[in-house]
């Protein structure tokens, strides 16, 4: 899915937004697979946030892997990896 992308920042949000939600529609476990991310900013740690968010109030799972040590880094500033499934 984000094999076209190489970061998830304010520029490629909305894009990815909609296709994380089609997604999502469409099966009840979704995989979020960020080996090709190289660069998240604060607004795609916040499009993360709310795909789990809008996953939980949907019944469906969130599945996020293969983050980069430097998109781990950046999430685990924000305190987020938890809520991301992404501590360890």
């Amino acid at each position: 899915m984000l094999q076209n992308y190489k970061e998830i920042t304010i520029y490629e949000v909305e894009k990815l937004r909609i296709l994380f939600l089609e997604a999502l529609e469409n099966s009840d476990t979704l995989v979020v697979d960020l080996v090709s991310i190289k660069k998240i900013d604060m607004v795609g740690i916040q499009l993360l946030l709310s795909l789990v968010k809008t996953a939980h109030l949907k019944n469906k799972k969130i599945i996020i892997t293969n983050a980069a040590n430097n998109v781990l880094s950046m999430i685990k500033q924000t305190h987020c990896e938890s809520i991301l499934g992404l501590e360890g």
